[in-house]
């Protein structure tokens, strides 16, 4: 009878690209390309590592998008980051030897960083105006509460609020015959064991979009030269997209990207971040691959064997872009593909597209809102103190242990790596930490992450006025390392920052 069941299934799905095949030659470019998955869709087997050409129907070749020879509209840092024993595993692919769908699919999600990565090669025409790629994730159904997408789009998470959408604009354009690949990083969320796909679907979303002018808080420039990504309500790019991250997917991002000052490569750098901002990300970058955290709150560094200047770094940036910056079409538009969840207590019965990867994705996440606690001790002022009132205060800082648990995927990563905390370090904004305060001794490091400063308080003594609780929140910034069994595969850094309470 199971054998029975899967023989239709498949009928239906290549009765179902058939038509969109049909379908697809006669739409209008401008027109959405709709999407509807009725019946659950398992993946066609596929020996990505291995093979030169994927699975096609007879008298149809396409290369793998990494192959020599195949034309790539996605970054030249993800061409060879796809190796299995590097953390790679395939969840969905359209790819067969049947029928071809229409603009098919495929993806791999990495177990050791977290990464979930769209591969999509092109056969629609036609795409005159097409200036930028604009994908997106978003969870629907979303009847239970997950921090699946909290990683996307920010470099501070509040692990109170729950973000449901996420969109990105890559600086590529849209033609026929061409491979483009989404890059996304999912937190871990040890609930999604229970929940079934009638209560949490993942869609994609694949547009193009033009842009004539965009800003990231400095230089307005008239071109996006990095990927931007921003938690949403929707997917209208005019209307959500105002504030995000800048996104560099590999180590050279800001040597590409440097102004004409040599002295100051920041000053009107082709990315249109502050010239501070984009001096300090660099330094940050080049710190982080040599083992060394500083000015960034969100990034990955190594667990490509093929790449030792692997990394991904987020930098929170003011965006604002101008001009057109509407959807010109859709391949996958709203609400997108349906992905069954992989983990889901009924994933493989799903409909939509059935993972065949069908573990909890993300890596780590924390349980609650971190407690930063303050210990004010009065003390006597030194000669020179003039603060106002004039009480003289030793604040010392320090993370509360019982306030939250750090929360690993060890359903995946037991047996195949080990995880460890290398640090759990505190800061604080300007605003809790501010001249006017009369501080007489203040914390000895700052970081400026994208364009904010913050001080580091880790175990650190501030001495003026006592802090006020009220004045801020904190962040604490945990790395953490995942370092495989298998000793050729090089250890993962996951840099992650949240939100925390200032308590007394």
């Amino acid at each position: 009878m199971k054998a029975l069941i899967y023989v239709s299934k498949r009928t239906l799905y290549i009765f179902f690209c058939f038509v969109i095949i049909l379908a697809g030659c006669k739409k209008d470019i401008k027109e959405s390309i709709p999407v509807t998955v009725k019946d659950g869709v398992p993946p066609f087997p596929l020996s990505w590592e291995t093979s030169d050409y994927m699975p096609t129907p007879p008298g149809t070749t396409i290369l793998v998008p990494w192959a020599n020879g195949s034309v790539k509209g996605f970054s030249s840092y993800l061409w060879y980051d796809y190796k299995k024993t590097d953390g790679w595993e395939l969840v969905y692919n359209t790819f067969n030897t049947s029928a071809l769908p229409a603009n098919p699919w495929f993806v791999l999600y990495n177990k050791y960083r977290g990464l979930i990565r769209i591969y999509v090669y092109v056969t629609t025409n036609g795409f005159t105006n097409s200036d930028y790629l604009t994908s997106g994730l978003n969870l629907d159904p979303n009847l239970v509460s997950t921090p699946m997408l909290n990683y996307i789009g920010q470099d501070i998470v509040d692990v109170t609020q729950n973000k449901s959408v996420a969109i990105k604009i890559e600086p590529t354009q849209m033609a026929s015959g061409t491979w483009y690949a989404s890059q996304y990083e999912i937190a871990y969320d040890p609930n999604i064991p229970t929940a079934t796909y009638q209560q949490l679907g993942l869609n994609w979303m694949l547009k193009w979009t033009s842009v004539s002018q965009v800003s990231l808080g400095g230089d307005i420039i008239g071109s996006v030269t990095g990927t931007i990504t921003s938690p949403a309500s929707g997917f209208n790019l005019l209307g959500n997209m105002q504030q995000g991250v800048l996104e560099a997917t590999g180590a050279a991002i800001f040597d590409n990207n440097i102004g004409t000052n040599a002295s100051n490569p920041g000053e009107h750098n082709k990315l249109g971040l502050p010239s501070l901002v984009f001096n300090a990300a660099r330094e940050g970058l080049t710190s982080g691959l040599n083992g060394v955290v500083k000015n960034m709150f969100s990034a990955i560094f190594g667990g490509n064997s093929a790449n030792t200047q692997e990394v991904n770094l987020s930098i929170n940036a003011k965006i604002t872009l101008n001009g057109t910056s509407t959807s010109s079409g859709a391949l996958f538009p709203n609400p997108g593909l349906g992905l069954g969840i992989p983990g889901i207590s009924n994933s493989q019965s799903a409909a939509g597209y059935i993972p065949g990867y069908n573990l909890p994705m993300g890596v780590f996440y924390i349980s609650n809102r971190p407690k930063v606690k303050i210990t004010s001790i009065q003390s006597t002022p030194p000669p020179n103190w003039d603060g106002l009132p004039r009480y003289y205060y030793l604040n010392n800082f320090n993370i509360d242990p019982t306030s939250f648990t750090i929360l690993t995927n060890n359903q995946v990563l037991n047996g195949i790596a080990t995880t460890s905390i290398v640090s759990q370090s505190i800061f604080l904004p300007e605003n809790v930490v501010d001249p006017t305060n009369h501080y007489y001794a203040y914390p000895k490091y700052t970081e400026l992450v994208g364009q904010n400063t913050y001080y580091d308080a880790t175990a650190t003594t501030i001495d003026g006025n006592k802090i006020n609780t009220g004045l801020g929140l904190a962040v604490v910034r945990i790395v953490l390392k995942v370092t495989p069994n298998n000793t050729s595969v090089p250890p993962s850094t996951i840099v992650k920052t949240f939100l925390a309470d200032l308590v007394n």
